[in-house]
Protein backbone atom coordinates (compact mmCIF):
# COMPACT_ATOMS: atom_id res chain seq x y z
CA UNK A 1 0.00 0.00 0.00
CA UNK A 2 1.34 3.43 -0.95
CA UNK A 3 2.16 5.74 1.90
CA UNK A 4 1.77 9.48 2.00
CA UNK A 5 -1.07 11.93 1.79
CA UNK A 6 -3.89 11.52 -0.69
CA UNK A 7 -3.88 14.18 -3.44
CA UNK A 8 -7.57 15.03 -3.00
CA UNK A 9 -7.02 15.43 0.73
CA UNK A 10 -4.21 17.88 0.07
CA UNK A 11 -6.43 19.89 -2.28
CA UNK A 12 -9.76 19.73 -0.46
CA UNK A 13 -9.15 18.51 3.08
CA UNK A 14 -11.47 15.53 2.52
CA UNK A 15 -10.50 12.10 3.81
CA UNK A 16 -9.97 9.17 1.47
CA UNK A 17 -12.98 7.29 2.90
CA UNK A 18 -15.22 10.29 2.22
CA UNK A 19 -13.83 10.64 -1.30
CA UNK A 20 -14.69 6.99 -1.90
CA UNK A 21 -18.26 7.70 -0.83
CA UNK A 22 -18.45 10.78 -3.08
CA UNK A 23 -17.06 8.77 -5.99
CA UNK A 24 -19.61 5.99 -5.42
CA UNK A 25 -22.42 8.55 -5.36
CA UNK A 26 -21.14 10.05 -8.60
CA UNK A 27 -21.23 6.63 -10.25
CA UNK A 28 -24.71 5.93 -8.91
CA UNK A 29 -26.07 9.24 -10.20
CA UNK A 30 -24.00 9.18 -13.41
CA UNK A 31 -22.00 12.31 -12.57
CA UNK A 32 -18.44 12.94 -13.66
CA UNK A 33 -16.32 12.59 -10.51
CA UNK A 34 -13.62 14.93 -11.84
CA UNK A 35 -16.21 17.65 -12.49
CA UNK A 36 -17.70 17.17 -9.02
CA UNK A 37 -14.31 17.38 -7.37
CA UNK A 38 -13.38 20.53 -9.27
CA UNK A 39 -16.69 22.40 -9.28
CA UNK A 40 -18.14 21.40 -5.93
CA UNK A 41 -15.33 20.22 -3.67
CA UNK A 42 -12.93 23.02 -4.63
CA UNK A 43 -15.55 25.69 -3.96
CA UNK A 44 -16.76 23.94 -0.81
CA UNK A 45 -13.22 23.78 0.53
CA UNK A 46 -12.55 27.44 -0.29
CA UNK A 47 -15.73 28.50 1.51
CA UNK A 48 -14.88 26.30 4.49
CA UNK A 49 -11.38 27.76 4.73
CA UNK A 50 -12.86 31.27 4.76
CA UNK A 51 -15.56 30.50 7.31
CA UNK A 52 -13.99 27.63 9.32
CA UNK A 53 -17.53 26.39 10.05
CA UNK A 54 -19.82 26.07 7.04
CA UNK A 55 -23.56 25.75 7.46
CA UNK A 56 -25.81 23.34 5.62
CA UNK A 57 -27.35 26.32 3.83
CA UNK A 58 -23.93 27.47 2.60
CA UNK A 59 -23.08 23.95 1.47
CA UNK A 60 -26.39 23.74 -0.36
CA UNK A 61 -25.67 27.07 -2.10
CA UNK A 62 -22.32 25.75 -3.38
CA UNK A 63 -24.01 22.63 -4.77
CA UNK A 64 -26.89 24.58 -6.33
CA UNK A 65 -24.45 26.94 -8.07
CA UNK A 66 -22.59 23.96 -9.54
CA UNK A 67 -25.85 22.35 -10.70
CA UNK A 68 -26.83 25.58 -12.46
CA UNK A 69 -23.70 25.25 -14.59
CA UNK A 70 -24.85 21.92 -16.03
CA UNK A 71 -28.41 23.01 -16.83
Amino acid sequence: MAKGLDNKFLHYGIRKEDMSLIEALCEKHELDFNWVSEEILRKYHAKKVDAIEITDTETEAVIKAAIQQIR
